[in-house]
């Protein structure tokens, strides 16, 4: 008899080629047990889809809380240049917006890297979206871990103006403005959730090396985490965000 964990990293494989969507029912049936489980059908599931090029990723997104942080690598191909456009009917279930700030490496950080070594490390700073989706229904209902094997909700990374003088603190402050042709964001709290959004990449250093040696290489991109939640983007919106310092990012979400 099959693990639940091998069904589950099919009927992701399904769902990414097919666009079929598991249940709600289904998905709390096979949720991991344990985030590592989660982890190792993250990798089944891009392995199986051919996600990456040399076998190893070429971005990252990194979240959660210092308690539980928690990863995701980005496929290749779902790693693009803003402004976007995406049809409304690509999507599995949703197009959830994320606003984020993204960083590239302009050198290696192996397993054991600190804080100090993630700033030193950081070259261009970029403005993204993260557009969000889940391969099953009633996503809100879902296991933490059934989210975290389904690649922690990522559709695609969505990357827009940089600048290239490196991570400076008050980046952590920057001012965000979030605008839509269809109506007003507001009410959100625009900050990073954590007082330093640099601060999990040590962690992520150590994850990313035991998933992928030798892990993160210069030229990498990750991307730090939401400033403003998630929100559903709808058919005809068009989403622009903009970081003071940094620069803008844009998504045009097709009728």
């Amino acid at each position: 008899m099959e693990s639940s964990n091998t069904l589950l990293g099919k009927a992701l494989v399904d769902a990414w080629r097919s666009g079929k969507v598991l249940g709600a029912t289904d998905a709390k049936r096979l949720a991991p047990k344990t985030d590592q489980t989660a982890y190792s059908i993250q990798r089944e599931v891009g392995e199986a889809l051919g996600w990456f090029a040399n076998a190893k990723p070429k971005a990252w997104k990194v979240g959660g809380t210092l308690q539980r942080p928690t990863a995701s690598p980005i496929a290749d191909q779902h790693m693009v240049k803003g402004p976007f456009s995406m049809a409304y009917s690509e999507r599995h279930t949703m197009i959830g917006i994320e606003v984020e700030l993204a960083i590239q490496l302009n050198s290696p950080l192996p397993h054991g890297s600190t804080l100090s070594d993630a700033y030193n490390a950081a070259g261009s700073v970029m403005a993204a979206i993260e557009i969000c989706d889940v391969r099953a229904e009633c996503w809100q209902e879902l296991p933490d871990t059934f989210l975290l094997a389904d690649h922690q909700m990522n559709r695609c990374l969505i990357l827009g103006e940089a600048v290239k003088n490196g991570w400076k603190p008050y980046y952590a402050n920057s001012s965000v403005s979030i605008k839509s042709n269809k109506r007003d964001i507001k009410g959100k709290q625009l900050r990073h959730p954590l007082d330093d959004p640099l601060s999990l990449i040590p962690w992520l250093a150590k994850h990313a090396a035991s998933q992928y040696p030798p892990g993160l290489q210069a030229g990498d991109i990750i991307t730090t985490g939401t400033w403003a939640g998630i929100f559903e983007a709808h058919p005809g919106e068009i989403v622009k965000a903009s970081f003071s310092d940094i620069g803008e990012v844009g998504l045009s979400v097709e009728q």
